[in-house]
């Protein structure tokens, strides 16, 4: 038992990395419109895709940068030696293992160390979780986003629908000239909306 009732390191990194893997199950599956708990992909069985396969399904996506799949795939490696190799109980361990403390370092921009170079480690896991937390958290705002614009998306194509056939009972000498403009407008709409959800605009702005 901890004496001063600090969490271990490997308690503390696993539990970190099952709620953001949960985090990133919850999200993926809003983006590819299934339910996490009805899907093996997402769900707790032993067929469920890996961390590392899922960061990868968002970078091919371009929900990812690089240098943010570097990140998860550090915080990967981290969790894996805390979760599986029984010598590793610090930080210290963990890296000497991974080897990738530096590439760490350089992600965020340290080039001093501190007094207390387990300490030191900590804190920088600490940083990479919260820093990929928000990443995930960004994504499924932008998946929100891009939902709300498709929805505008589809709205619009129906009032504009209904709109020209009820145009059309009313005055069907016009048709064929409304038929030839709403057609436009349309096109025009539809490649407004689709430029929105390529930069993640709001759907109303």
């Amino acid at each position: 038992m901890n004496p001063n009732n600090e969490i271990a390191p490997r308690t503390f990194v696993v539990e970190m990395s099952v709620k953001i893997e949960h985090l990133s199950n919850v999200i993926i599956s809003r983006l590819l419109g299934v339910n996490p708990d009805e899907t093996r992909s997402f769900g707790t069985s032993s067929f469920a895709l890996s961390f590392n396969a899922k960061a990868n399904l968002l970078l091919d996506l371009n929900y990812l940068n690089k240098e943010q799949g570097h990140k998860f795939q550090i915080f990967m490696e981290i969790r894996n030696k805390f979760a599986h190799v029984y010598s590793v109980d610090t930080f210290e361990k963990c890296f000497a293992l991974t080897k990738n403390y530096n590439q760490l370092k350089k992600l965020f921009d340290i080039d001093k160390e501190g007094e207390n170079q387990e300490k030191d480690m900590e804190y920088m896991f600490i940083s990479l979780s919260l820093e990929i937390a928000n990443t995930l958290d960004e994504i499924g705002n932008n998946i929100y986003r891009q939902m709300a614009v498709k929805y505008t998306q589809r709205k619009l194509t129906e009032v504009i629908k209904n709109k020209r056939e009820e145009y059309k009972l009313k005055k069907p000498a016009n048709a064929e000239a409304v038929d030839d403009f709403i057609d436009f407008i349309k096109v025009e709409l539809i490649n407004e909306v689709d430029e929105k959800i390529k930069n993640n605009v709001q759907p109303h702005t």
